[in-house]
């Protein structure tokens, strides 16, 4: 048995359990939803086929019959329409999929609710000290609830700013990924970030009024750096076993990151990633699939872990 199998060995029996009497009926159910839209998508897709031809004899004959000149650009006009429409099955689809089924799944963890665009608050991801400059903060799926007395929220969350140049401006993506949030009932008396490791640029990172702490794992040094306002407090609170666990955290999620900030009474998680999370569904193929849900289910329990080796509660 792997060490991430023998995590929360009865939640994980309890989930066989759970899908076979829940899950599984719940996603049957929406087969046949599922097959209406994909039929939705191959109309639309027939119609184009259709269309985009005759609109362009139509131009072509128009032109050279009455010798006028009609724009080529009404072409990508219709081409733009059609692409616009064929995205709606997919994401109709998509919504009525999460709001049903994903509130289903974290009903697993009893009080856990399930809701779209309720991210972390300016003022959070501020304070925090591990997210770039931004001005505009966005989020899409997000989980909350209780774990062994510990309130977490996990979201789905984008940050973007604007980029000038001349005349010109376009808006930058600078985090995507993963937020996760745990209540602490401990009481902090420092704050203490974990930021990826900056290489030679690490002499221009550092926080102001912090200090770097320097920890033993020579492994883990390489990968983050650590800044504190308690020094005492940081040793304390990042573990030999609490790194591991931030590692496999990085490894499930698919990130290019993970960075953490311990601050007025929380602890902030930031992972980052472009995968599209929390995503159990399929569209062309059918969704009784419980590899997708099971990869679900490890991303909250290696959270869950957290809780535990930190004793939040």
């Amino acid at each position: 048995m792997t060490e991430q199998a023998q995590i929360y060995p009865n939640l994980r029996q309890g989930f066989e359990t759970y899908w076979n009497e829940t899950l599984f009926p719940a996603l049957k159910s929406k087969e046949k939803l599922r097959k209406k839209y994909v039929s939705r998508f191959w109309l639309l897709v027939l119609l184009a086929l259709f269309i985009l031809p005759v609109v362009t004899i139509g131009i072509y004959v128009f032109n050279n019959y009455f010798g006028k000149d009609i724009d080529s650009g009404l072409i990508f006009i219709v081409i733009a329409l059609f692409a616009f429409l064929l995205r709606q099955p997919f994401k109709s689809y998509k919504k009525k999929m999460k709001n049903d089924v994903m509130q289903t799944f974290v009903g697993y963890f009893k009080d856990f609710s399930y809701h779209q665009g309720d991210g972390l608050s300016l003022s959070e991801i501020n304070e925090s000290r591990i997210f770039p400059y931004f001005e505009t903060a966005k989020a899409d799926d997000c989980f909350s609830g209780p774990f062994e007395g510990v309130h977490m929220r996990l979201c789905e969350q984008i940050l973007t700013k604007i980029v000038r140049s001349g005349k010109k401006s376009r808006e930058v993506t600078v985090f995507q990924g993963i937020a996760i949030e745990l209540d602490m009932q401990k009481k902090f008396q420092g704050h203490t970030i974990v930021l990826k490791d900056h290489g030679l640029f690490s002499r221009f990172t550092k926080p102001q009024g912090m200090e770097r702490v320097i920890l033993e794992d020579p492994f883990f040094e390489k990968t983050f750096e650590v800044y504190s306002t308690d020094q005492i407090e940081a040793r304390y609170l990042l573990t030999p076993v609490f790194m591991e666990r931030i590692i496999k955290l990085k490894q499930l999620y698919k990130s290019k990151s993970v960075q953490l900030s311990f601050f007025n009474n929380k602890l902030l998680i930031a992972v980052e990633t472009k995968e599209d999370m929390f995503e159990p569904f399929s569209f062309f193929k059918t969704n009784l699939n419980k590899p997708k849900i099971d990869a679900v289910f490890e991303q909250f329990l290696t959270v869950f872990s957290i809780i535990d080796i930190l004793k939040l509660s």
